[in-house]
């Protein structure tokens, strides 16, 4: 798979949530999770695996798409993808946060409308709880959990990491299901396990050479 191809699988996938802030979590171990889209080519579905040590991320993906790995690295203000098939990587400086919260005001968080229904259901082991958000007349039921910090999404980073509306009105919780409007379930979290990770899990191979970044295209 060509560096564009897999830029434009994952930024797919990151389409599926939206982009929070970046936040040091103290959850660590693994966590696993099935996640879907509808496309030209029907649906797919691919599983994905979020590892976290020490406000790092590592986010493996799976499925048809098997071979794309990304690290977060906050302390470092960096994103790197791994290409496991030509030894190599990719680095892109993260957002800043300022510029963020600034993107989100000027998208309308106030058009946004969160409510959190105290209905709770049990998934992956964890408890969460449902809470709605509504927007032009559509809503989407998020399942939160406190227990596993705030969800950071590495992938949005590819589509300029804006602050999602919604996500300034809620606590640092991370989502275990996403049911959209027409009860397709983009995201559900199969596996949690709290277990010791390794440093180099959360580092670029030293075997691996820098590529050059290809460009985003312009939206629309």
């Amino acid at each position: 798979m060509s560096c564009r191809g897999m830029v434009a699988g994952v930024t797919m996938a990151g389409a599926l949530l939206a982009a929070p802030r970046l936040h040091a979590q103290a959850f660590e171990g693994s966590i696993t999770m099935r996640m879907g889209s509808r496309g030209p080519q029907g649906a797919m579905s691919q599983v994905v695996e979020y590892l976290v040590r020490g406000g790092k991320m590592r986010v493996t993906m799976g499925g048809p798409m098997g071979g794309a790995a990304m690290i977060v690295s906050p302390t470092e203000k960096k994103l790197y993808m791994l290409l496991a098939a030509q030894n190599s990587y990719m680095e892109m400086s993260l957002p800043d946060s300022a510029a963020d919260r600034a993107r989100t005001a000027a998208a309308g968080a106030d058009s946004v409308t969160v409510t959190r229904t105290g209905r709770r259901e049990q998934v992956a082991g964890l408890t969460c709880e449902h809470v709605l958000v509504s927007s032009r007349g559509s809503a989407t039921d998020l399942c939160l959990t406190p227990e596993l910090g705030r969800f950071v999404n590495p992938m949005a980073s590819l589509q300029g990491g804006a602050l999602a509306p919604w996500q300034r009105q809620l606590g640092a919780e991370f989502p275990l299901k996403v049911t959209m409007a027409d009860g397709s379930v983009p995201l559900e979290v199969t596996k949690v396990e709290r277990k010791r990770l390794s440093n180099d899990l959360f580092a670029v191979p030293n075997s691996y050479t820098k590529v050059t970044m290809p460009p985003r295209r312009s939206p629309g």
